[in-house]
């Protein structure tokens, strides 16, 4: 090999190695450089709706880009989650998700677009939520017990709604109907906003929904408040109640939520995201805003372990459900 040949050759190895040999957070460094989607698997005007709203405008300022969000409602949550899933892993696309995101839905996981323990780079844990029980005005109960009475004497003539089939509202109810020997008709819409309406209009009798999305109707006498679907009594409602007080808080599924992008996306970008969504999770403005909505920002968990937990807290919570009868095992 002649002098000029082995040159080249060298020249052209060390130039390889000086691109393997890059800093492995350069697409961090240079990420975002457009406006990332943040996808609601729910519609909008429910607190889902809300936290994500709430979330992507500090998000943005810290990242430097707009975070857009983007509402794709339907199937209990699965159909954004899917979507978000099956996103690009270049950390353009991330996803509010909730232990529905995780597989709580009504379907069995196998039936699911997706696989809901490995279809996702978990973030970070962001908040708990809880739901209320509301009635319209004109029905015959005027708090909790009485309502129960009287769905027991009219067994499949109420009706109850929910932002979804296999959302957490609507396996609460189911077991809740279990426990309580109660007949109610599911009906199930693809947002809470809808499902306000109706329910505002009389159409329907009872709903499980969002804290939040109901107290100023509650405040103003349209709905009344039977309810916290919770253990215990939360702040935007102290007033009202909590399921656990009648002895029924095993059977509450709390909406928990956190932020995750799809399997893939470089660990370096999920690494920046998780820093800035704690920071965020952590600003006295933000925690404001979470209270305002009746939610509880969480100390945030971040990662590994934030994927362990909703991994953990789904399976718990299909174990129940199934062995309510709700869903197969």
């Amino acid at each position: 090999m002649n002098a000029r040949r082995l040159l080249v050759l060298v020249l052209g190895l060390s130039s390889g190695l000086g691109v393997w040999l890059q800093p492995r957070d350069a697409a961090a460094q240079s990420w975002p450089q457009h406006p990332v989607k943040l996808i609601v698997p729910w519609g909008a005007g429910g607190i889902t709706d809300a936290l994500g709203r709430f979330l992507a405008q500090p998000l943005g300022e810290r990242l430097g880009q707009q975070v857009v969000v983007d509402n794709r409602g339907g199937a209990g949550g699965t159909l954004g989650s899917a979507i978000g899933a099956a996103a690009p892993a270049d950390g353009y696309t991330l996803l509010v998700a909730s232990i529905e995101s995780y597989g709580t839905t009504h379907a069995e996981r196998r039936r699911l677009p997706y696989d809901p323990e490995r279809a996702y780079a978990p973030v970070a844990l962001v908040a708990r939520g809880a739901n209320v029980v509301v009635v319209h005005p004109s029905v015959k109960a005027a708090n909790f017990r009485e309502f129960i009475e009287l769905a027991r004497a009219k067994p499949g003539a109420l009706r109850y709604c929910s932002a979804g089939v296999g959302g957490n509202a609507h396996v609460t109810m189911e077991m809740l109907q279990r426990r309580t020997g109660i007949q109610m008709i599911h009906v199930p819409y693809k947002s809470g906003g809808a499902a306000i309406a109706d329910i505002v209009s009389g159409e329907i009798e009872m709903c499980i929904i969002g804290t939040s999305a109901v107290a100023a109707r509650v405040k103003g006498g349209q709905l009344r408040a039977l309810a916290i679907a919770s253990a215990s009594r939360v702040s935007l409602m102290p007033d009202v109640p909590a399921i656990g007080e009648f002895g029924l808080g095993d059977v509450v599924l709390a909406p928990v939520y956190g932020v995750v992008a799809p399997v893939g996306t470089p660990p370096e970008i999920v690494a920046r995201l998780a820093r800035d969504v704690v920071a965020v999770n952590r600003s006295p403005e933000f925690r404001a805003r979470m209270a305002e909505i009746g939610m509880e920002p969480l100390e945030p968990i971040t990662g590994a372990d934030f994927g362990r937990f909703m991994i953990e807290e789904s399976r718990r919570w299909r174990e129940v459900a199934a062995q309510s009868g709700l869903v197969e095992q």
